[in-house]
């Protein structure tokens, strides 16, 4: 790793880290929401999905690794791990999501969806821009580059889960105030 890119990094996280220090402090006063029961009993099975789904994945990927199967994968380890750490959030996100316990009782949902927003639009800069510098290490996609697009895909199909929830919510408050 180039020390141009090492310091990159590091300044890209500080800045992050001080983004989201900001925003968190900012946003502790409309985010107050607390879970009831059963999100807490759905939110424990979202974690046993996500834990279970990494277990399996990280069992595929020592045996694709022992079998030698990274050496005919088009990308780097490092990058399936990344890749295997982000499907066990996808798992608890989407299971959370479709059983309405993403968000607390009370939760002001504009604050997460603008911060959601701006992770998504920051890491989408960062990705396109790493992909100009060349996605490619010894011919496969590696973790630098393709990481923030990742990450990106992942906070965007959350997202879009969320909007999906929101409709659905709303469509079935409209059937019930049509009856």
């Amino acid at each position: 790793m180039s020390t141009s890119y090492a310091a990159g990094l590091a300044v890209g996280i500080a800045a992050a880290l001080i983004i989201f220090g900001i925003c968190w402090k900012l946003s502790k006063k409309t985010m107050k929401g607390q879970f009831d029961e059963r999100q807490e009993l759905v939110r424990g099975r979202g974690y046993k999905y996500a834990c279970f789904t990494l277990l399996g994945l990280i069992t595929a990927d020592l045996l694709a690794e022992s079998f030698g199967v990274f050496e005919t994968l088009p990308v780097t380890r490092d990058l399936a791990l990344f890749a295997i750490i982000l499907a066990g959030v996808m798992v608890y996100a989407l299971y959370c999501i479709k059983n309405d316990s993403y968000f607390g009782v009370g939760t002001d949902t504009r604050t997460y969806r603008a911060v959601m927003w701006v992770v998504i639009v920051s890491n989408a800069i960062s990705g396109f821009s790493n992909l100009r510098d060349g996605a490619m290490v010894d011919g496969k996609l590696a973790f630098g580059p393709c990481a923030s697009l990742l990450f990106c895909l992942a906070f965007v199909i959350i997202m879009i889960a969320l909007y999906i929830k929101k409709a659905k919510l709303a469509a079935e408050e409209a059937a019930e105030d049509d009856m």
